[in-house]
């Protein structure tokens, strides 16, 4: 690593993207928390010498990667050092899939410490079925989700050219240049006031919501919590434990999904966002009104969407279920809900948490929040397959991660559940009558909500 004279360098602070990340880092038992895990598979046998080279040289080229941190009167801020170079990549051999889970179960929680300069560490991996693997671990409050797939489309990308000697492909824009505009918006005291006010004005409008786990209505800690006349359910650790199930959803379910919503101009995100929500509701004795959360991806500019730097924030959507009305009827208000939060997505955080228990009283040690969604579509080239990774911990009950292959037309549904609550039956079932409920309401736009059978 680099030996950088900091008072040499200009130090920044966190955009609120990170800021949510720092908070979660300071206020979580275990600081894994910031972890993200994924691995690319190639179905040839890769280079490691020149993969090595790819990713030196996509620390290069993607300044998020040259991130670092520091306290400074107590507050965390960044700098961006002029270089970095990775010499040496640990390597690993796995004879079977249970020792490379038992190997990710205990790798997974080791936190990244990112205080010393570290915030990216690759691992070459050939699998138990002799695949070669790049398994990347990288610091969140360097990258997102979203930038994580920049990430390894720019690596194998330069991988490729490297390899057949062609010319590199083009350089991704800085992330420096979007985390100035970030922070600007951050630290504008009027457009912060109006978002306070539009959410305010919102929150006030609107009865408390009810949390509606996946697990569904007959869970034991839920049950506890409804006797008490509590529409919230409580947060049992501030860290807590979670494991991680992959169900699929075919090509045909998913180009009936592009091809209805192309026809009635919504995106995919939000009609199987609101699906999702739709289905946790009738679970849960069809309450009328909850509060999911959804991450934005937050790239609307051509530089932010190149970057791989931490954009993604995280907004709760109010959200209603008339089960008088149908479902168009439903999605419709959903979407409309949807395009006006899209205009104040750039609002702290932790203003937002505040007004939110301010309005409805409960504790910060509650949560309405049952369902974290995002949708994420991707592309990679031929040969090459994608897997994201739990870190084994998570603060909120239920992360739902949408991933989309444009290329296979597929999906996989990655749900990141806490193990105390909700069992891989629950997540089972649930599954299954959320890909009922999208080819129901695929099939019949028009039926009345309180008509559908699960």
């Amino acid at each position: 690593m680099e030996k950088t004279k900091i008072e040499e360098k200009k130090l920044y602070d966190l955009n609120l993207s990170q800021d949510v990340v720092a908070l979660q880092c300071k206020y979580t038992l275990n600081k894994n928390v910031i972890n993200i895990l994924a691995s690319m598979t190639s179905e040839e046998p890769l280079d490691w010498q020149i993969l090595l080279r790819a990713i030196n040289k996509c620390i290069e080229r993607n300044d998020c990667l040259r991130l670092r941190f520091v306290k400074k009167d107590k507050k965390l801020m960044q700098y961006f050092i002029d270089e970095d170079k990775i010499t040496k990549v640990p390597y690993y051999e796995f004879a079977t899939k249970e020792e490379f889970d038992e190997f990710m179960r205990k790798y997974r929680k080791k936190d990244i410490k990112y205080l010393k300069g570290n915030v990216i560490e690759p691992l070459f991996i050939k699998t138990h079925e002799g695949k070669d693997m790049l398994l990347l671990k990288v610091c969140h409050l360097i990258l997102d989700v979203y930038g994580l797939g920049n990430l390894f489309k720019d690596i194998f990308a330069v991988y490729e050219a490297l390899k057949n000697k062609t010319e590199l492909p083009e350089k991704p824009a800085d992330f420096e240049d979007v985390l100035v505009e970030d922070l600007k918006r951050k630290f504008n005291t009027e457009y912060q006031e109006k978002n306070k006010q539009y959410f305010k004005e919102f929150l006030e409008s609107h009865e408390e919501p009810w949390y509606a786990g996946i697990h569904g209505a007959d869970n034991k800690y839920w049950q506890k919590r409804l006797k008490k006349g509590k529409r919230t359910m409580q947060l049992f650790l501030i860290n807590n434990q979670v494991e991680a199930h992959e169900m699929t959803i075919s090509k045909e379910i998913m180009d009936k999904v592009v091809a209805y919503c192309e026809k009635i101009k919504e995106s995919p995100a939000n009609f199987l966002f609101y699906v999702c929500s739709v289905c946790a509701s009738m679970i849960n004795n069809k309450v009328p009104n909850m509060l999911p959360l959804e991450l934005y991806n937050c790239r609307t500019t051509g530089d932010s969407k190149l970057c791989a730097g931490t954009k993604v924030q995280s907004l709760a959507c109010y959200t209603t279920v008339d089960y008088s009305k149908s479902f168009k009827e439903n999605l419709a208000t959903f979407c409309a809900d949807q395009r006006s939060l899209y205009r104040h997505i750039g609002f702290a955080d932790g203003e937002y948490e505040a007004l939110r228990n301010s309005i409805y009283g409960n504790s910060m040690l509650e949560t309405f929040y049952s369902i974290t969604f995002s949708f994420i579509p991707y592309d990679f080239p031929k040969g090459y397959s994608y897997y994201m990774y739990s870190n084994g911990n998570a603060a909120l009950p239920a992360y739902i991660a949408f991933l989309y292959s444009l290329s296979e037309g597929s999906a996989i549904v990655a749900y990141d559940c806490h193990t105390k609550t909700t069992s891989y039956e629950d997540v089972k079932t649930f599954h299954e009558k959320y890909l009922k409920l999208i080819e129901t309401f695929i099939d019949n736009s028009n039926i009345v909500l309180d008509e559908v059978k699960l």
